[in-house]
């Protein structure tokens, strides 16, 4: 996969959904101890978002979670709706980054792809040869008696 774009990279095999998974739980984690950071010094409400993003980063990689996966995009979402209405001026509170909003949506949806795909075990395997049986002597009718 290193060859590949990494967030739009296909998900063909368990490898690629299991890094996909980590990938995504890492940056999900990273984002929570930015919020974590900016509650402590600026706004003492993201406490609870960055609590939520860490504990369900923290579901999705220790066990794979498609329900976790699910919450993180619905969380992404939402917050990606409210970053998007406070560029435009309709709301006076939320996040103002577009493009972090929107590599969080992304994320978030590739997360729960690969998740998904986990659960169902539904990859692709490399081409097997096909056996083919041995070829059979060729019948001819009998002659009539």
């Amino acid at each position: 996969m290193a060859d590949k774009k990494i967030l739009f990279a296909k998900i063909e095999t368990r490898e690629d959904a299991l890094k996909t998974v980590k990938d995504a739980s890492i940056g999900f984690l990273a984002v929570a101890v930015l919020q974590a950071l900016l509650a402590a010094f600026l706004a003492p409400a993201l406490f609870w978002d960055a609590s939520a993003l860490a504990l369900l980063a923290g579901a999705l990689w220790k066990w794979n979670s498609r329900l976790a996966a699910v919450l993180l995009l619905v969380v992404s979402g939402g917050e990606a709706i409210v970053t998007v209405m406070n560029r435009l001026g309709m709301m006076a509170q939320g996040g103002k980054n577009v493009i972090l909003a929107f590599i969080m949506l992304v994320v978030a949806i590739r997360a729960v792809e690969a998740t998904y795909k986990l659960a169902a075990n539904r990859f692709t395997t490399p081409k097997q040869p096909q056996r083919v049986p041995p070829a059979l002597p060729a019948r001819y009718p009998s002659p009539s008696r």
